[in-house]
């Protein structure tokens, strides 16, 4: 593998010698991220050796506007997913000053706001869902004027989605998709797309094939204090018949995302409404490898507050984009120069209600329907989410600035055999935060959290306590050192311990090189990314990142 790497090297950096020779404009780019982790993971209070290497070099090379890309990897032992030693990407990308633009290989892409076409790559939750194939797209604008922009791309290929919860678990995917967006005024922008797909999905050892069309329409309306957008897809499935479907078996679902904002002076008020049907099903039928569910390259808006808080972010709430009805209220307000607010507000919750309809020792469920599905319940049985959040910023002077915030967060999920076993978390957080810089170049940043939390199927004790301690010192603009500790006093929790702490540095060595080192301790838990989550197991050990670029 090294060889191949300098054999690539030195081809990229022959091919830039030798057409600069020839007088065309060349040029070449190389980034590097090399991670490596040794110590021990934790599955309950069960101790387990974990190691992994990975580097990812990533190569461009731009002749006349034509841009050559490729990404060597090595991933022997992989952090999350399927090792892999090889070229994992490749492309090359054509802009033209005409408006068309061509891509051959692999890329990501998102249409609109993501409600039928969102595939990205996320790396620390091991996720991926880039297709390989070809993009072509127009973009032009017509009269002088009052002009008007038009936009339309046709793209295709495959998707080869290894499912970041059981990466052995790959589904297959053709995608054929056109989309356009046509602006009348400058105002005004209105989305049109058609995406068709066929998949292939691994069940129990059975390959089941589902066809999907997916069109969607969107409308963008931006003044300079007003905005809206507001888009809907409408998601219709084909089930081919096999071992585990045996009859044909068409399923049909939508999306609805809208969001409102409006701004003047010192006051900014945002709204966002999702309804998100799109496999809407009895209870126990609910499977997140359905065929029938929202497909990986799919990512609506979650809607939600996203946070930085440590402790915040350790119960987050998981969307579900298959049968989920609520929204958002985002205020920010700035009285000054030195002082601002935030205030939000979210809800979400199931559609509808299930009653089990047989007497017998069989499950039968039944759903009742309601009129206002479309507004979300607080009603236990709808599995509802709300949260309160709210945080004021401060600069005391050119040395300090203060940061404070109040969280109160409940979510439940419904237990349909037995209600009285639903499991609900309700958590109270306070983060604080402090930086006060020693001088122009040193920065010293405290960062204090303290959580109640209350689980009702805790056996013993519900309530519980956590705490997050962090202390950074910063000198710009090539050294950050950091601190972090964590303690609760959960006795369910799952590894036993009750105390965690984590030292982490950073050096700037140049303009191109940056090396990351921690050692200690990490808590784990859900990590959310996208609307995407994954549960990181509690991990101790020894980390090493060191990232570069030519």
């Amino acid at each position: 593998m090294k060889i191949i790497f300098l054999i690539s090297v030195l081809f990229f950096v022959s091919i830039q010698v030798a057409y600069s020779q020839l007088n065309l404009n060349a040029d070449a780019a190389v980034s590097n991220v090399f991670r490596y982790g040794s110590g021990y993971e934790y599955t309950g209070n069960i101790k387990s050796a974990k190691e992994y290497f990975e580097n990812l070099t990533d190569a461009r090379l731009i002749i006349n506007g034509v841009t050559f890309g490729i990404r060597l990897e090595i991933s022997d032992p992989i952090e999350y997913g399927l090792n892999f030693k090889g070229i994992r990407k490749r492309f090359v990308e054509y802009e033209h000053e005409s408006g068309i633009s061509l891509r051959a290989g692999d890329y990501w892409e998102i249409l609109s706001k993501g409600l039928s076409l969102n595939v990205f790559e996320d790396r620390p939750l091991g996720y991926d869902t880039g297709i390989d194939g070809i993009r072509i797209a127009y973009e032009k604008k017509f009269g002088k004027k009052n002009p008007v922009r038009f936009k339309t791309q046709i793209l295709g290929g495959n998707i080869n989605y290894s499912d970041y919860i059981t990466p052995e678990r790959i589904e297959k995917y053709k995608i054929r998709n056109v989309y356009s967006e046509v602006s009348p005024v400058k105002s005004l922008t209105l989305g049109l797309g058609y995406l068709y797909s066929t998949g292939e999905l691994p069940e129990e050892e059975v390959n089941t094939v589902v066809k999907t069309d997916l069109p969607e329409i969107n409308i963008n309306f931006n003044l300079a204090d007003f905005q809206f957008y507001t888009a809907y897809s409408h998601k219709t499935s084909l089930v081919s018949p096999n071992e585990i479907f045996p009859d044909p078996l068409t399923a049909k679902g939508d999306g609805l995302y809208s969001s409102l904002s409006y701004s003047f002076s010192k006051f900014g008020l945002t709204f966002d409404y999702k309804n998100y049907r799109y496999d809407i099903t009895l209870p126990d039928n609910r499977s997140n490898t359905r065929p029938t569910r929202m497909l990986p390259y799919q990512n609506p808006p979650t809607a939600q507050k996203e946070h930085t808080s440590t402790l915040i972010t350790r119960n987050p709430h998981v969307v579900d984009f298959n049968d989920e009805v609520g929204g958002q209220i985002d205020v920010v307000y700035s009285p000054n120069d030195k002082l601002s607010f935030n205030l939000n507000g979210s809800i979400a919750s199931r559609h509808y209600q299930y009653e089990d309809t047989d007497t017998s020792s069989a499950l039968s469920y039944k759903r009742i329907d309601r009129n206002n599905s479309f507004i979300p319940s607080l009603d236990d049985s709808f599995s509802p989410f709300w949260e309160i959040f709210t945080e004021g910023e401060y600069y005391a002077s050119e040395k300090v600035y203060v940061k404070v915030a109040f969280a109160r967060q409940s979510s439940l999920v419904y237990n349909q055999l037995n209600p009285f076993s639903s499991e609900r978390i309700s958590t109270t957080t306070i983060p604080v935060e402090v930086k006060y810089s020693l001088s122009d170049l040193n920065t010293l940043t405290f960062i204090g959290e303290q959580q109640w939390a209350n689980n009702s199927i805790r056996i013993g004790e519900k309530t519980y306590m956590n705490h997050y301690l962090s202390l950074t010192f910063s000198r710009s603009p090539n050294i950050n050192l950091t601190l972090n500790t964590e303690f609760t006093d959960d006795k369910e929790e799952p590894t036993g311990k009750k105390f965690w702490w984590l030292t982490e540095g950073s050096y700037k060595i140049n303009e191109s090189n940056t090396v990351l080192v921690s050692y200690g301790s990490e808590r784990g838990g859900l990590r959310c990314a996208n609307g995407i989550c994954r549960f990181v197991k509690p991990f101790e050990g020894f980390r090493l990142g060191i990232q570069s670029s030519f």
